[in-house]
């Protein structure tokens, strides 16, 4: 008698994204953090890219070193071209190679209408939302594509699957990486590296954990997202952590040029 195969998911079973290093930038975040953890769980080696906090960075990794996978850090300004090559080839020379980027990282936004938003602050998220999202998304889809692969993760907003009131900077930046995943999908794809996107609503992290209570306006953005989304809870990191691992994984190995949201419903 055949042997049969239980394919539940438990953490003991996270999806491993196949051979090689995972690099992630903005791996000190809320939802960086969670997605680390996740593909520890599931004994991927990791590089955490961190923009300045290397103490936060140095907890991380003793944290997820405990867990028994590969884990380094390295400091990385995807601003800066040069800095984003040496966070790849760091990666690169880490455990069987690159086989996989996510991009995490994401600025401070103010709150208000469009129109009120000075452009000095408008440019200043462009550069870190998408020059950033540019760097790095290109840089590794070059190597990955000579090294016969891969897969490349931009984390963006429900925002750009849905719009709300005084939420325009997280939206209209994240839109733009948006165009940048769906077309390096196309671009990339026949070198058989996939590039995707995941859409989180509200989720119990990071900012939005740390906000919820202390900024008025930030309390009232999140309470009218919940209000509109069908599930109304929060997300939790862990979700946004397995959907990721997920997306890095063989089985999602025919899944290419897709924005995935994770909102309870607020997009539909």
């Amino acid at each position: 008698m055949p042997a049969t195969q239980d394919n539940s998911m438990t953490p003991a079973s996270t999806p491993r994204a196949p051979g090689g290093t995972i690099a992630v930038a903005g791996a000190t975040g809320g939802l960086g953090a969670a997605i680390c953890e996740t593909l520890a769980q599931g004994g991927s080696p990791l590089l955490l890219g961190y923009h300045h906090n290397a103490a936060k960075a140095e907890t991380l990794r003793n944290r997820l070193a405990a867990l028994g996978a590969p884990v380094a850090t390295c400091p990385v300004d995807l601003q800066d071209a040069a800095s984003v090559d040496r966070f790849l080839e760091e990666a690169s020379a880490l455990s069987g190679g690159l086989c996989a980027v996510v991009n995490a990282t994401g600025p401070a936004i103010p709150l208000r209408p469009l129109t009120e938003i000075p452009a000095a602050e408008f440019q200043r998220i462009l550069r870190c939302d998408v020059e950033g999202a540019f760097n790095l998304l290109t840089a590794a889809g070059r190597q990955l594509a000579a090294s016969g692969g891969g897969s490349l993760l931009q984390l963006l907003t429900t925002a750009v699957l849905r719009t709300l009131e005084n939420d325009a900077m997280s939206g209209v930046p994240k839109t733009a990486a948006m165009g940048l995943v769906r077309q390096l999908a196309r671009e990339l794809g026949p070198a058989n590296v996939r590039v995707n996107g995941i859409a989180p609503g509200v989720i119990d992290a990071g900012i939005v954990h740390s906000s919820f209570t202390t900024d008025p306006v930030a309390e009232g953005v999140i309470s009218e997202c919940l209000a509109r989304t069908p599930m109304p809870r929060m997300g939790k990191p862990e979700e946004v952590g397995a959907l990721a691992a997920f997306l890095l994984s063989e089985p999602a190995s025919y899944i290419n040029g897709q924005i995935i949201g994770i909102d309870g419903g607020y997009s539909a």
